[in-house]
């Protein structure tokens, strides 16, 4: 490969990287306004059938398009290009055949999985989710092919119009139905469902507008493959786009795990129905919470996570040892972090992002999980780099085990979404420890730098107890607080402890010299700041 094309490669890498960043900082986000729109009927609503079409569209997104652009590549590179065409086209059938059997059992068994869930008015809308199912073909094969051509623009432009177009479609039609309409909660979460499916008919006319100059549509041209070929190239495909997305779906399946369990084990230890619709609505305010909190962390560690693969690649083993414990390090200060100012400030929070401070104890215990969360995906990824594939599949089967039973114990015996909250929590700490122990397994040592892992938990500490103090200042000096006073909390008390967490990682020794070597543009940034003191 020429420097050229090369660069160019790795330009697109970068681009398709940050449309992603950009769109999973938005599908976190945009849920707070829609509740403070719905409300928390219609939020427990949406929440309900959002999760089949979330893991449809990730699937989309970072499964097919990457094992499919992965074997065009392949062939292309041995000057195959009628193999690397005929693979694209298999892959095509396939998935036209699996996305019309997905879609057609939504439509007809929607009645059974509405009474499953627990809500038989969620029938409908759970037809319309089915309808989702049929724009992965296109996108998957379109953004597969134009990956493997070292085309990322089309995947990344239209990955960001299709999570613009949703969001603000959703939000649309949310102010439309709350505003003009006698729409009830479930006519909102029509509407949303429709922003939804507006968005990937974006993501497709975006695809094949920018595929046209490159012949791209030529694909699905050509005779079909017979019923072996198909079975066999398809096998793969959906073998290897699940094990790459299990990480990226673990959020989504515990929220179906959720969904089908939550309202039946409420309702099963006599709450009325429709106070255990509203629980759930109002413990789905957590989701974006942890979304938003793990996104932070694992953008952070994750991007140490090529300088590891790198590193073994070149058999450099202390390098690599290196990247994967400062990955560990900054995945346990910025998760602790999030889920220590989340805890604290739950109230305050709650009430500034969804108007009250119901049930902020449960949305406590859930801000808890990111810290585990954090670590266990950071650790698979990790993991992955060093080839142990199997070992996150192992951990979350263990964690998906633990969240099925201890939903059903815990809501029970707490009668209340508390137990769901807690079941959360437990689970993705058997996940951390099971990715840290395999760890521990295959490199004898886990936490190489210790001193810096004891002043991490120092700092965690001294966190929560000024960030504590602090909230308990301004309370006193709010005693009846408005939504506005809660946000001026929230917003002076997080903003405070972030500057403490960013200046203790840049003022202290939690990072070695060699570490900070390691990554020259932190580096630059810490000679800036220092520079700058001692001119002062």
């Amino acid at each position: 490969m020429s420097k050229s094309n090369h660069s160019e490669v790795v330009k697109g890498a970068l681009l398709l990287s940050l449309a992603a960043l950009f769109a999973k900082v938005l599908s976190a986000v945009y849920r707070i306004p829609f509740q403070n729109l719905a409300g928390d009927y219609g939020f427990y609503v949406y929440q309900q059938t959002y999760p089949f079409y979330g893991m449809a569209m990730i699937l989309a997104l970072y499964g097919f398009p990457v094992v499919i652009s992965r074997q065009v590549a392949e062939k292309k590179a041995l000057g195959l290009n009628k193999e690397a065409k005929e693979i694209v086209r298999n892959a095509f059938v396939g998935l036209i055949l699996f996305s019309t059997v997905a879609c057609l059992f939504f439509i007809l068994y929607a009645d059974t999985l509405a009474a499953f869930i627990g809500d038989t008015d969620l029938a409908p809308l759970l037809r319309l989710v089915g309808l989702g199912f049929l724009f992965i073909p296109i996108l998957s094969v379109l953004r597969g092919f134009g990956q493997g051509e070292g085309n990322m623009g089309p995947t990344a432009f239209s990955h960001v119009g299709d999570q613009l177009v949703r969001v603000f479609a959703i939000l649309g039609i949310t102010y439309v139905l709350v505003n003009s309409f006698e729409s009830g909660a479930y006519e909102i979460g029509k509407g949303a469902i429709y922003g939804s499916l507006a968005g990937s008919v974006v993501g497709i006319v975006v695809l094949f507008t920018m595929s046209l100059p490159q012949n791209s549509v030529k694909l699905f041209h050509g005779s079909l493959p017979t019923i072996g070929t198909l079975w066999k190239t398809n096998i793969d495909l959906f073998k290897q786009s699940i094990f790459i997305c299990l990480n990226a779906l673990v959020l989504l399946i515990f929220q179906a795990i959720d969904v089908f369990t939550v309202v039946q084990f409420l309702h099963g230890s006599g709450m009325d129905e429709q106070v255990a619709y509203l629980a759930k609505g109002i413990y789905d305010r957590g989701q974006p919470l942890i979304q938003i909190g793990t996104i932070l962390t694992t953008t952070v560690a994750l991007a140490l996570v090529p300088l590891l693969a790198k590193s073994l690649a070149a058999q450099q083993l202390l390098n690599a040892r290196m990247f994967r414990d400062v990955a560990l390090r900054i995945s346990l200060l910025i998760g602790g972090g999030a889920s220590i100012g989340l805890v604290v400030l739950m109230d305050p929070i709650n009430h500034m992002l969804f108007t009250n401070q119901s049930d902020t104890h449960v949305l406590q215990a859930l801000a808890v999980s990111i810290l585990p969360a954090s670590i266990y995906l950071s650790g698979a990824a990790i993991l992955q780099g060093y080839g142990r594939l199997h070992v996150p599949v192992y951990a979350i089967v263990a964690g998906l085990v633990v969240k099925i039973v201890g939903n059903g114990l815990f809501i029970s015996l707490f009668q209340s979404t508390m137990g769901a909250a807690l079941a959360t929590v437990l689970a993705f700490t058997v996940m951390m420890v099971f990715v840290l122990y395999a760890m521990k397994q295959m490199d004898e040592v886990l936490f190489v730098e210790k001193k810096s892992y004891f002043l991490s938990m120092i700092v965690l500490v001294i966190l929560g107890i000024m960030t504590y103090l602090l909230r308990e200042v301004l309370v006193a000096f709010l005693p009846v607080q408005t939504r506005m006073q809660s946000t001026f909390i929230a917003l002076f008390v997080s903003t405070i402890g972030g500057v403490f967490v960013v200046a203790f990682v840049f003022f202290s020794s939690i990072l070695t010299k060699r570490e900070w070597a390691s990554v020259p543009q932190l580096l630059k940034i810490k000679k800036a700041i220092a520079k700058n003191r001692k001119r002062k």
